[in-house]
């Protein structure tokens, strides 16, 4: 078929053993079909990764029809062991509509505060204030979906108005009922994360409103509750500390840091419990040497306790932001060394918490993961006889950081052939130890 790679028309070919194209002045572009890595599909376009000799190259074909992709992506799912990722056009953010919506956020906030605590009219007002939610936080993932500089463009506008209002009233509105919705999770996230945006570019600034520039009561009413909050040394109650800002591969383009690999982690040893020390002799039965001095008492590590009732609710969690839930148990949060004496397996590699996307809804479920010698394991909680999924070793294609794939921030996907298998860790390092130790044990080795 005819296409165009760097503005000349030429022939695309695709067989068993390469894949390529040449030009009308006889230019070629020819790699080998196991050489392919990755593969983007957008609006006729075809863009592969292809990685020969260590040697990573893009070849970058336009021109297709429509009706070509089926054909693509059967050859490149069948032949090169990829999958052929469809990228949607991104819809810009209108500041209008933001700002009609955010209006909106603000009054339904207001009528929260304004409605007794514990009353049936508070519920109501703040499963109104949700509905409002939703059109925000939906403009915010747009916003944070798209080019760096074009959320600046929007956001830092008027000294950062617009994200300064948005956490204003996140940081004063009083939720009794929906304070831990996924919604407000989420709307929490996008907001940190746009912070985090702004700071790095250098143009975040410390939104207050004025009376000078005419700003609603309701605006200077919670700016002042805000401060007064800091002078009595509290914190905002929605604050969530912002993660890392998940790069968005589509819209940075496929340069070296799109498929930047990650580092060499040390992994920690498996260290297992002492054993007991001997009883000591009981007097009366022959024995007259004096007892030898206890050994120190070797430190307690504190684990917080909680109940089956706590942990009922917690296992098999849904949620739609995993970066502003911990994956983790309340009672995981000690050192590496007790998490692994608490291990199920006795061979296992690792074992943790993470939040695993459903295939079909797309939903993200708290799991208990398992990597042994021979394949990987998802469980509902700990200890759970009955696997979600299994993977067996040799089935495992690649692995790699997809944080801009699925806007969340530590995050990995392991490709399989049949689906990809996308997980968020609650740390970098517990992501990078997992991706190191998967691909070591599991991939398939060419």
């Amino acid at each position: 078929m005819e296409v165009i790679c760097e503005g000349e028309k030429g022939q695309f070919r695709a067989n068993a053993d390469q894949i390529g194209w040449r030009g009308a002045s006889g230019a070629t572009r020819v790699n080998a079909a196991s050489s392919v890595r990755r593969a983007e599909w957008f609006e006729g376009s075809l863009r592969l990764l292809c990685e020969e000799s260590g040697q990573a190259e893009v070849l970058a074909l336009e021109g297709f029809k429509d009706a070509d992709f089926d054909a693509l992506w059967k050859y490149l799912e069948q032949t090169c062991g990829v999958y052929l990722k469809k990228v949607k056009p991104k819809a810009a953010l209108e500041e209008a509509d933001f700002d009609a919506a955010m209006r909106s956020i603000e009054q339904a906030a207001d009528r929260v505060d304004e409605t007794a605590p514990g009353s049936v009219q508070k519920k109501a007002k703040e499963a109104d204030l949700m509905k409002k939610v939703e059109s925000v936080r939906d403009g915010l993932d747009t916003a944070v979906s798209g080019d760096k500089q074009a959320l600046s463009r929007v956001f830092a506008a008027n000294g950062c108005e617009r994200v300064g209002r948005l956490r204003l009233v996140v940081d004063t509105v009083q939720l009794e009922v929906y304070d831990t919705d996924p919604r407000w999770k989420h709307l929490l996230s996008k907001c940190n994360t746009i912070e985090a945006v702004l700071k790095e570019l250098g143009t975040f600034r410390n939104w207050k409103p004025s009376a000078e520039c005419q700003h609603s009561e309701s605006l200077l009413r919670r700016a002042m509750v805000r401060e007064l909050r800091y002078r009595h040394g509290e914190e905002p109650e929605a604050q969530v500390e912002p993660n890392a800002v998940a790069q968005d591969e589509d819209a940075q383009g496929w340069g070296e840091a799109s498929y930047a690999t990650y580092a060499e982690e040390e992994v920690y040893p498996v260290q297992h419990p002492q054993p007991l020390p001997e009883p000591e002799p009981t007097a009366g039965y022959g024995y007259s040497e004096p007892a030898a001095a206890p050994a120190p008492a070797a430190p307690q590590v504190k684990v917080p306790v909680i109940d089956e009732g706590q942990r009922k609710r917690y296992e098999d969690e849904e949620v739609s932001d995993p970066n502003s839930v911990r994956a983790g148990a309340p009672d995981d949060e000690v050192d590496e060394a007790t998490r692994r004496m608490r291990y199920t397996y006795p061979n296992s590699i690792l074992e943790g918490w993470v939040w695993k996307r459903s295939r079909i809804l797309k939903r993200w479920r708290r799991r208990w993961l398992v990597l042994l010698p021979g394949e990987l394991m998802t469980f509902k909680y700990r200890g759970h006889r009955e696997p979600t999924e299994v993977v067996p070793a040799g089935t495992v294609m690649r692995i790699y950081s997809a944080d801009g794939e699925v806007q969340q921030a530590r995050c990995f996907c392991v490709v399989v052939r049949e689906r990809n298998y996308y997980m968020v860790c609650d740390d970098e390092t517990q992501k990078r130890g997992w991706m190191q130790q998967i691909e070591k044990s599991l991939c398939q080795r060419r």
